[in-house]
């Protein structure tokens, strides 16, 4: 019969178990350090992608806008409005009227309004007060 080899001494078995295990840790290790990358690229490209994707959206929806302004000019109304307001124009029968200034320039509608003060008090009292103001003209600066 053969005979049983003898075993390894105590700090020899502890050795070689310490190496396997410092391996082990090693390869653990490797393998944690090629995931964290991939995963790391994996999430910046999942931001991106979200990123354009929003990009994406935002175009859509303004050509979409662009879209519908486009075919509002298909209706002679639209054009007839964008006319008036724009460069002044009357329809047939009507009287066109323009406010201007001192030195004769048109006043656009938010230059003609001045600020109203805080009207204070009971109705009647606010009543009387905006009638003062509108019968007084307002001060050129």
């Amino acid at each position: 019969m053969n005979p049983k080899p003898a075993p390894l001494p105590r700090a020899s078995r502890a050795m070689a178990a310490t190496w396997r295990l410092a391996v082990l840790l090693v390869v653990i290790a490797g393998i944690g350090l090629v995931l964290a990358h991939s995963l790391r690229v994996y999430f910046a490209q999942a931001q991106e992608l979200a990123a354009v994707r929003a990009e994406i959206a935002a175009e859509r929806e303004r050509i979409a806008d662009m879209e519908d302004q486009l075919e509002r000019w298909d209706d002679p109304e639209y054009v007839r409005s964008i006319a008036r307001v724009r460069l002044g124009w009357v329809m047939p029968g009507e009287v066109g009227y323009r406010v201007i200034d001192a030195e004769g320039n048109p006043l656009e509608g938010v230059t003609m309004t001045q600020e109203e003060p805080e009207l204070q008090g009971e109705w009647y009292e606010k009543m009387w007060t905006s009638v003062k103001l509108t019968d007084s003209p307002a001060e050129e600066e």
